[in-house]
């Protein structure tokens, strides 16, 4: 034991940690996702972004679409390229042909032009490999109306310019082709911590400090095989899939991974001696994203919600399972220090939106999606307690 405190001491004496580019503290953005990542000229795919802002809580935040019709020859030269070209305070009234905005909001649609390709001869592999559409997200930290006039708009880009507006920027390629097997994009499958699958909707629990093994997966045929037109004759090619990871608090050993070669990382919890310049989050509770790419532009992403265990929290148990007489209704769980209780998971699906309510000293949640059948109960608890119950119940 004595050794133990005098490691952790020399670790805390080993000054200040950088804060590291996996943790969401301010503004910032994830993830851009098209869906569909590919289509043909004149189909339209929607766009959307995964925007956070800690450092404002419960406060507006706007974003602003801007699309750019892709070059036919696939040359680079779309009007998106030069984004700060896009901000200047007059080009929301002088954008270039081929520039428009998309709209306001958490989502948008982009179609590129149907005759796209019509300056190409019928033969071109551009026709068949693709080219891109560039749609730029400008994540504003502040509320701006769809109803602002362009005087308003260019007085909003003129203090955007000037930096006194928290913006981010974020661009993202929309790949446009004839083919016709297009590409879709990956899917992340069940987390597995530890070596356990994380039921679904549950959350991630960890003591302060406590490192997690944490290992994403996505299904087989997500590693899709393409066709490349090339010079010298058709290619056939595999994607690969690499993910990234984010935080509110703690810290990872490996910020980026590759799903085929090492899909594992580290998560260190915060709270603990080791880091201590990652302290315990408000409320014990943080959020924990994965953001899954391919190599040819699609990509998924996941949140998973964390609470930081407290051991001194007394163990929670339960002692029924009451059903309602409807699927629409909350299902509710009796027992005792219900209030210490983090999940109730019934055939390996958490309940959704559950809360401990103290007026009359049970635990409610959304009915899980499982069909019917009998199903075991485990209880997970805030002090970091996972057990099987020993109960079951029998959904109709």
């Amino acid at each position: 034991m004595r050794a133990l405190a005098v490691a952790a001491v020399v670790l805390a004496a080993c000054g200040p940690q950088l804060k590291p580019e996996t943790l969401v503290d301010q503004l910032r953005v994830l993830s851009l996702t098209a869906e569909p990542p590919e289509i043909h000229p004149g189909d339209t795919t929607q766009v959307e972004v995964l925007e956070l802002d800690p450092s404002r809580p419960m406060q507006v935040t706007t974003v602003v679409w801007v699309g750019c019709d892709p070059d036919p020859f696939n040359l680079g030269r779309g009007a998106c390229n030069d984004t700060t070209a896009l901000l200047q305070p007059t080009a929301f009234s002088t954008f270039p042909p081929g520039v428009r905005i998309l709209g306001f909001g958490p989502k948008a649609f982009y179609t590129p032009p149907a005759d796209l390709f019509s300056v190409l001869e019928k033969d071109d592999p551009i026709r068949f490999n693709g080219t891109v559409g560039q749609i730029l997200a400008v994540v504003i930290g502040e509320e701006v109306k769809p109803t602002s006039s362009d005087a308003e708009l260019r007085e909003l880009f003129t203090r955007i310019e000037k930096q006194e507006v928290q913006t981010v920027l974020a661009l993202t390629r929309v790949t446009v082709s004839e083919k016709a097997a297009l590409n879709k994009n990956p899917r992340l499958e069940t987390l597995v911590v530890d070596g356990q699958p994380l039921p679904k909707g549950a959350q991630l629990l960890a003591a302060p400090g406590q490192h997690l093994t944490l290992t994403l997966s996505a299904p087989a045929e997500d590693r899709e095989t393409y066709e490349v037109r090339l010079p010298d004759g058709p290619q056939q090619r595999t994607e690969s899939l690499v993910a990234a990871w984010y935080s509110s608090a703690g810290r990872f050993r490996d910020a980026r991974i590759d799903l085929d070669t090492h899909p594992d990382t580290t998560f260190i919890a915060p709270g603990g001696l080791e880091v201590p310049d990652d302290p315990l989050p408000p409320r014990r509770q943080a959020t924990l994203w994965s953001v899954l790419r391919d190599s040819r532009g699609g990509q998924a992403w996941k949140q998973y919600p964390l609470f930081v265990c407290d051991a001194s929290l007394a163990r929670p148990s339960v002692s029924m399972v009451v059903l309602p007489s409807s699927r629409d209704q909350a299902i509710s769980v009796k027992g005792t220090n219900l209030g210490s209780t983090a999940d109730v998971v019934i055939g390996g699906v958490a309940l959704g939106r559950s809360v401990y309510r103290a007026a009359t000293d049970e635990f409610v949640g959304d009915w899980p999606d499982l069909p019917p059948g009998t199903y075991p109960v485990r209880l997970r608890g805030k002090d970091c307690s996972d057990a099987d119950t020993g109960l079951s119940v029998t959904l109709p």
